[in-house]
């Protein structure tokens, strides 16, 4: 029930207030509440967290540093796992709104489209939640003006990785790419799909080895993380169904075309340029997946991830329409933006299997 009078009011007040960053901020707290409070015998990875916690001191902890320092300080001084994750849950989202607030005022209507699309994605595997907030905070730090910001910025970014790595793709990709120009960024996004999507047929219909363990050499040289590189060539090298490839490269197709739709609307405006390019570069990092999809399941988080840099561009996009006429093309854009919400959504529940569907009236609270 609160979760769905949550949602409910953060599209009813984005309709009628052009500022929601308080009403927005309460959403993310509630947010907070449902992960930090999640039911131990109906989430995912809740239990693993657990025991982990439980042996801290008695094993090398099979996370990243960052995890594992603030999930020791916290232990020792003698809080419970449930304590440490709704303590977790609210700093990541106490991150993750500073980050908003550096795009826009519309928070609210980007927790109600993050809560109906990839939150409990997030709730359930909870370093990912804080690793995106730093990201979000990080990237929107670069977007300002000042060196002092920028640097900052980037510290977010590398912070982000020793909470998981999945947070180096996003900073090998926004920090560079950061100190480019729009138009360059622009240009190179059609050459960006096009090897990315020719990369994955080729791995598609033959052999992934090599780069599974090119990518296992990596992290044992940069990640945090004991046991990464074990993990990637067990876990992250087992290819993927035919189906789910293609139902992926269709729905990143789609979302590519949104995202060069509301960064062109965006640009038309008066938007800081700085802000847009930001956002365009976080939302275009979805696309590596047309390729990792191949290798396994687990690398759609990637795109995941950065569908939440889509969702800000969008309350951007919007923050700048005061009345929107429905003409035969902004029906195709809102046909567009639904099709690619719903397909993201179905994807990132599909993928994890029935058990996490199972779980998430259960993360809602919707059953106890």
């Amino acid at each position: 029930m609160l979760f769905g009078i949550t949602v409910i009011i953060c599209f009813l007040s984005s309709a009628l207030l052009k500022k929601t960053k308080f009403i927005g901020f309460l959403a993310l707290m509630v947010f907070a509440f449902l992960a930090g409070d999640a039911n131990p015998s109906t989430t995912l990875d809740y239990q693993v967290y657990m025991n982990h916690y439980n042996l801290l001191g008695w094993e090398t902890s099979p996370f990243e540093k960052g995890y594992t320092l603030l999930s020791s300080a916290v232990s020792h001084a003698g809080y419970t796992y449930a304590q440490f994750r709704m303590f977790f849950a609210v700093l990541a989202l106490l991150i993750l709104f500073m980050g908003l607030c550096l795009f826009t005022d519309k928070i609210a209507l980007f927790a109600g489209l993050y809560g109906c699309t990839v939150f409990f994605n997030d709730a359930t595997q909870i370093r990912n939640l804080m690793m995106i907030s730093l990201v979000v905070l990080g990237a929107g730090l670069l977007a300002k003006e000042k060196y002092v910001f920028k640097i900052l910025g980037v510290a977010a970014l590398l912070l982000s990785t020793q909470f998981h790595d999945l947070g180096f793709v996003f900073a090998v990709i926004i920090i560079p790419l950061s100190f480019l120009n729009m138009e360059s960024i622009q240009r190179l996004y059609k050459y960006w799909i096009i090897g990315l999507y020719l990369l994955g047929a080729v791995f598609a219909f033959s052999s992934n080895v090599s780069i599974v363990q090119l990518f296992a050499t990596l992290l044992t040289k940069f990640s945090s993380r004991s046991n990464s590189a074990e993990n990637v060539l067990t876990n992250f090298g087992r290819g993927n169904s035919l189906s789910t490839i293609i139902m992926m490269w269709m729905t990143l197709f789609l979302l590519s075309i949104l995202i060069t739709e509301l960064a062109r609307a965006c640009l038309r405006t008066n938007v800081d340029r700085e802000k847009v390019k930001i956002l365009y570069i976080g939302s275009a990092i979805s696309m590596v997946v047309a390729f990792f999809i191949v290798l396994a399941p687990d690398y759609s988080r990637i795109s995941r991830n950065a569908f939440v840099f889509v969702l800000i561009l969008l309350c951007v996009t919007l923050e700048q329409k005061t009345i929107v006429f429905l003409t035969k093309q902004n029906l195709a854009r809102l046909l567009l933006l639904v099709g690619v919400i719903t397909l993201t959504t179905y994807i990132n529940i599909q993928i994890w299997g029935p058990s996490f569907a199972e779980s998430l009236p259960y993360l809602a609270q919707l059953k106890k």
